[in-house]
């Protein structure tokens, strides 16, 4: 897979927040274990975020919760949200991990 300047700009930027400024001077393994641990926290706040939306749908549907409609639909707003960002953010480190593994990244000794 090749990369736009574009692309490597942003993923540059990706590596910097998620592996650390000093992402160059780490072997390629340590990073691809950092964007792997990433990933998987993503998936976490996924399932974290649809079980909160089930269980606010299911309070609100099933007339457990005296909270006005808004209230809900406020909620599942916000709940889509993140789950949008989140599913941004991994595709962000998703990228990230595919151009650190096809070796177009700087080399560990490569001068910054």
């Amino acid at each position: 897979m090749t990369f736009r300047s574009e692309d490597i700009a942003r993923i540059e930027t990706v590596l910097d927040y998620h592996v650390g400024k000093d992402r160059r001077e780490k072997p390629k393994s340590e990073v691809l274990r950092i964007l792997m641990l990433r990933r998987r926290r993503f998936f976490f706040i996924t399932a974290t975020n649809i079980l909160a939306l089930i269980f606010f749908g299911y309070w609100f549907f099933s007339g457990i919760t005296e909270l006005p409609s808004w209230i809900f639909w406020v909620l599942a707003v916000v709940f889509v949200l993140n789950l949008v960002s989140v599913a941004w953010q991994k595709k962000q480190v998703d990228d990230a991990i595919a151009y650190v593994e096809s070796g177009q990244a700087p080399s560990p000794n490569a001068s910054i």
